[in-house]
């Protein structure tokens, strides 16, 4: 792989089609809203300005 790969030229871009390819698949397996309340848990907090709040588990 030639530097100019590894070092994307905006951090957040694809730099080779395998790579998007790769994304594609990982957004394909990612768990929508419905399924995430289901298992109990919230979209990442952090890219989500309407998540609810994070209560710690009794567990924890």
């Amino acid at each position: 792989m030639s530097k100019k790969e590894r070092d994307p030229e905006n951090g957040s871009m694809a730099s080779s089609m395998e790579e998007m390819k790769q994304l594609g698949r990982q957004m394909e397996k990612m768990r929508d809203e419905q399924e995430l309340k289901n298992d109990h848990r919230v979209s990442d907090p952090v890219q989500s300005d309407n998540a609810e709040p994070i209560h710690k588990r009794k567990n924890d």
